[in-house]
């Protein structure tokens, strides 16, 4: 972890300010997510309990830790604009805090950023896809077919589109060059001719996929889309760039694909049905199953195979029940 650009001094108001449970949490390689809702209580998501509340922290304490956040990034957050999107110093997990009046008192969301890399093998073991989804997204990823991963919030999106990326170093040219986009980075990707950026507050996701189309760039993958920038990534993706991963907050496979819709005609352009089926091949559906010992499963693999009118029509190529 390379903290240098922060000084000695940032870090330890940052730790101060967290408090010894959140740091305790950061440590542990059993808890996932960190939040603390406006009432003060601490929750806690762990891989082996799920998610239960873990302890409490004032909203004076809260409030110091946003800010001092902001400031060692050098962002803000204010009454004005009470939202702060970024990543956490101390290990570059994932940051989402607000305060009042858009919550009656200070909260936050830390998603941390994975130690290790689960793939596709670990996630046969435990149960949460089966033998045929596995061989489906390896031939998706080996013939370069653009893979869309959807799921709700906490589904483990991310950590199934870094299982994909482990799939794609192992099985693909070496050589190819490997271009990564995010807003914050969780992604990883050992392969050896890699270009990762992230955006800013000045530079967008769009920007972002501009700039990729001038750096030669083999597979695009994208950590999320969320807004415009999807038409974008939509015509990097088509424009001799094959074999791209993105993940897009969605429950389901027809919701994925509406979601693209929903989110390209943001940039004021009619419903680009066309351009979806040319350039989305493969959906893969993640949701969270409470009975399930994993806590989530690979619902479906599915092949998007094109449109009638205004129906996409879809082909079902592995699912859980197979």
């Amino acid at each position: 972890m390379n903290l240098s650009k922060h000084t000695q001094s940032d870090l330890n108001k940052l730790k101060y300010d967290a408090g010894e449970l959140v740091l305790s949490a950061l440590e542990s390689d059993d808890i996932t997510e960190i939040m603390l809702n406006p009432d003060g209580i601490l929750w806690f998501e762990s891989r082996s309990s799920g998610m239960y509340p873990a302890g409490t922290m004032p909203a004076f304490q809260a409030k110091n830790f946003l800010h001092t956040i902001a400031g060692i990034q050098g962002l803000y957050i204010t009454e004005d604009y009470p939202v702060l999107e970024t990543e956490l110093p101390l290990d570059r997990s994932r940051f989402e805090g607000t305060l009042p009046p858009l919550t009656e008192n200070p909260s936050f969301t830390i998603r941390k950023r994975a130690k290790e890399i689960y793939t596709l093998s670990d996630y046969l073991h435990r149960g949460i896809v089966n033998q045929k989804q596995v061989e489906v997204i390896r031939e998706a990823i080996c013939a370069r077919k653009n893979i869309l991963i959807c799921g709700g919030p906490g589904t483990g999106k991310t950590t199934l589109t870094n299982a994909c990326i482990h799939e794609l170093t192992k099985l693909c040219d070496p050589s190819q060059r490997i271009v990564i986009l995010e807003d914050v980075p969780e992604l990883q990707c050992s392969a050896k001719n890699v270009l990762s950026m992230c955006t800013s507050k000045n530079i967008d996701m769009s920007a972002l996929l501009r700039i990729t189309l001038r750096s030669r760039p083999d597979r695009i993958l994208v950590g999320e889309v969320r807004d415009k920038a999807m038409l974008d990534l939509l015509k990097a993706w088509n424009t001799g760039c094959p074999g791209g991963i993105a993940t897009v907050h969605a429950n389901g496979t027809i919701a994925a694909i509406q979601r693209c819709c929903d989110l390209s005609m943001e940039a004021n352009i009619p419903k680009p049905v066309s351009l979806i089926c040319e350039t989305v091949n493969v959906i893969v559906s993640v949701e969270r199953d409470p009975k399930h010992p994993a806590g989530r499963l690979v619902r479906a693999v599915t092949e998007l195979k094109g449109h009638k009118d205004q129906d996409f029509i879809f082909q079902h190529l592995a699912t859980m029940e197979d």
